[in-house]
Protein backbone atom coordinates (compact mmCIF):
# COMPACT_ATOMS: atom_id res chain seq x y z
CA UNK A 1 0.00 0.00 0.00
CA UNK A 2 1.64 3.16 -1.20
CA UNK A 3 0.56 6.13 0.88
CA UNK A 4 2.22 8.59 -1.47
CA UNK A 5 -0.53 8.67 -4.09
CA UNK A 6 1.66 10.16 -6.83
CA UNK A 7 1.86 7.72 -9.73
CA UNK A 8 4.40 8.03 -12.48
CA UNK A 9 2.94 8.52 -15.92
CA UNK A 10 4.00 4.98 -16.90
CA UNK A 11 2.40 3.48 -13.79
CA UNK A 12 -0.83 5.39 -14.42
CA UNK A 13 -0.85 4.22 -18.05
CA UNK A 14 -0.36 0.61 -16.96
CA UNK A 15 -3.15 0.81 -14.36
CA UNK A 16 -5.52 2.29 -16.94
CA UNK A 17 -4.61 -0.25 -19.62
CA UNK A 18 -4.94 -3.13 -17.18
CA UNK A 19 -8.39 -1.92 -16.14
CA UNK A 20 -9.40 -1.57 -19.78
CA UNK A 21 -8.15 -5.08 -20.50
CA UNK A 22 -10.03 -6.62 -17.57
CA UNK A 23 -13.14 -4.62 -18.46
CA UNK A 24 -14.00 -6.27 -21.73
CA UNK A 25 -10.98 -7.85 -23.37
CA UNK A 26 -10.12 -10.67 -20.96
CA UNK A 27 -11.61 -14.03 -21.87
CA UNK A 28 -10.35 -16.16 -18.94
CA UNK A 29 -8.96 -14.74 -15.67
CA UNK A 30 -7.70 -18.20 -14.70
CA UNK A 31 -5.77 -18.66 -17.95
CA UNK A 32 -4.37 -15.13 -17.81
CA UNK A 33 -3.26 -15.75 -14.22
CA UNK A 34 -1.47 -18.91 -15.27
CA UNK A 35 0.19 -17.11 -18.18
CA UNK A 36 1.38 -14.32 -15.87
CA UNK A 37 3.03 -16.91 -13.62
CA UNK A 38 4.83 -18.53 -16.56
CA UNK A 39 7.56 -15.94 -16.84
CA UNK A 40 11.12 -15.28 -15.78
CA UNK A 41 11.57 -15.81 -12.02
CA UNK A 42 12.43 -12.14 -11.41
CA UNK A 43 9.34 -10.97 -13.28
CA UNK A 44 7.13 -13.43 -11.41
CA UNK A 45 8.46 -12.00 -8.14
CA UNK A 46 7.77 -8.42 -9.26
CA UNK A 47 4.25 -9.36 -10.39
CA UNK A 48 3.66 -10.98 -7.01
CA UNK A 49 4.66 -7.71 -5.27
CA UNK A 50 2.09 -5.87 -7.35
CA UNK A 51 -0.54 -8.48 -6.50
CA UNK A 52 0.14 -8.25 -2.77
CA UNK A 53 0.16 -4.44 -2.74
CA UNK A 54 -3.19 -4.55 -4.54
CA UNK A 55 -4.46 -6.98 -1.89
CA UNK A 56 -3.20 -4.69 0.90
CA UNK A 57 -5.29 -1.85 -0.50
CA UNK A 58 -8.36 -4.07 -0.83
CA UNK A 59 -7.82 -5.27 2.76
CA UNK A 60 -7.62 -1.70 4.01
CA UNK A 61 -10.82 -0.92 2.08
CA UNK A 62 -12.48 -3.88 3.83
CA UNK A 63 -11.39 -2.79 7.30
CA UNK A 64 -12.54 0.78 6.65
CA UNK A 65 -15.86 -0.30 5.15
CA UNK A 66 -14.98 1.14 1.74
CA UNK A 67 -16.66 -1.50 -0.40
CA UNK A 68 -20.07 -2.40 -1.72
CA UNK A 69 -21.73 -5.57 -3.02
CA UNK A 70 -19.78 -5.38 -6.28
CA UNK A 71 -16.36 -5.67 -4.61
CA UNK A 72 -17.19 -7.05 -1.17
CA UNK A 73 -15.91 -10.55 -2.02
CA UNK A 74 -12.55 -9.26 -3.30
CA UNK A 75 -12.05 -6.94 -0.33
CA UNK A 76 -13.04 -9.53 2.28
CA UNK A 77 -10.84 -12.27 0.81
CA UNK A 78 -7.94 -9.86 0.52
CA UNK A 79 -8.33 -8.84 4.17
CA UNK A 80 -8.54 -12.45 5.35
CA UNK A 81 -5.46 -13.35 3.31
CA UNK A 82 -3.28 -10.37 4.18
CA UNK A 83 -4.19 -10.45 7.87
CA UNK A 84 -3.55 -14.22 8.08
CA UNK A 85 -0.17 -13.92 6.38
CA UNK A 86 0.84 -11.02 8.64
CA UNK A 87 -0.32 -12.80 11.83
CA UNK A 88 1.81 -15.80 10.87
CA UNK A 89 4.90 -13.70 10.11
CA UNK A 90 4.76 -14.60 6.43
CA UNK A 91 4.16 -11.06 5.23
CA UNK A 92 5.23 -7.69 6.63
CA UNK A 93 2.69 -4.88 6.61
CA UNK A 94 3.75 -1.24 6.89
CA UNK A 95 2.86 0.59 10.09
CA UNK A 96 0.44 2.73 8.05
CA UNK A 97 -1.70 -0.36 7.52
CA UNK A 98 -2.24 -0.76 11.24
CA UNK A 99 -2.70 2.97 11.78
CA UNK A 100 -5.42 2.97 9.12
CA UNK A 101 -6.91 -0.35 10.24
CA UNK A 102 -10.46 -0.04 11.54
CA UNK A 103 -10.70 -1.99 14.77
Amino acid sequence: MEYNNQLSENDKRFADEFSNYVNGKMASPRKVGKALADDHRYLVNEKAKLMFYFMEQLAENWHKGRYDQRNEWACRLAAETIDHLAENDLYHLPEEYYENHKQ
